[in-house]
């Protein structure tokens, strides 16, 4: 073994148990509630012969725990994803790079993002989360600039910052991104935990996790399920891991495009344009 390794686990580790994570619950949100607003669809007919249920109901009463599962599980995912947005764009060696990859891999998961989810080509009323994971670094790359203004008094700073914040929320809603303003103020509250923690505290990544969780528990009190992953960010090394960067941003679209594709032909499901 080489002494000179860093111990503890990489971004990649780390990143790969949000993936595995998301995968569970999207594979639930798409296939799986299809199914579910589908009693009488064959396959769930042979689930049910398979339990043994009298019936339709109760079939869907036994399945429905499981489905609830697989969607607690989902919520570990994106507060890691906000961490990591905010680890990226202050170890980044591009911002605007950073910005363009997000924004790339935003518009090539829409389609995908709708067909998985909604069965549609082009779905107006929610977008996908790296519309918000994009809006969040955007804010913090603003809010950055201004708190590096070392000719402005610490005052017009606050308001500005305030100011920059509020715009980002706004249009979040108004696109109606998947965690809205939420996880806009997730990421910008981790920029600030972990500009304060971070040259003090030797703990910082899981305070600045349990940070960005806790605003997303008032979107929901079913995202303190996020919580699960607290640990993990004890053991967090501040190290890449192995280089999978494309992987990473190609996975989103690709498995929501597999999971679109099984939905609709598994439940026969005509697709719409909108």
């Amino acid at each position: 073994m080489d002494a000179n390794k860093p111990k503890g686990l990489s971004t990649s580790f780390i990143k790969t148990i949000a993936l595995i994570c998301m995968f569970i619950d999207h594979l639930a949100a798409s296939v799986f509630f299809g199914l579910l607003s589908n009693m009488s669809h064959p396959l769930m007919v042979k689930v049910g012969d398979l339990l043994g249920t009298s019936g339709a109901l109760q079939t869907y009463q036994l399945l429905l725990p499981i489905y609830s599962c697989m969607r607690d599980i989902g919520r570990v995912s994106f507060p890691i994803y906000c961490f990591f947005i905010v680890e990226g764009f202050i170890r980044t060696r591009s911002r605007k790079k950073y910005a363009r990859r997000l924004a790339v891999c935003a518009l090539l998961s829409e389609i995908p993002f709708d067909l998985a989810l909604f069965g549609k080509v082009f779905y107006f009323g929610h977008q996908n989360v790296f519309f918000t994971l994009l809006l969040g670094m955007l804010a913090i790359w603003v809010i950055d600039t201004f708190i590096n203004k070392k000719e402005w008094k610490n005052g017009k700073k606050i308001w500005l910052s305030a100011l920059c914040g509020l715009a980002f929320y706004l249009v979040a809603e108004l696109m109606f991104t998947d965690y809205s303003s939420y996880g806009v103020t997730a990421i910008v509250l981790m920029y600030f935990v972990r500009k304060i923690t971070e040259p003090k505290v030797k703990f910082w990544p899981p305070i600045v996790f349990a940070a960005g969780t806790a605003v997303l528990c008032l979107l929901s009190l079913g995202e303190a399920w996020a919580f699960m992953a607290l640990p993990l960010f004890f053991f967090y090394q501040g190290k890449k891991g192995w280089n999978a960067k494309w992987f990473f941003y190609l996975f989103y679209p690709g498995h929501l495009l597999l999971l679109g594709i099984v939905r609709v032909c598994l439940l026969l499901q005509d697709i719409t344009f909108f």
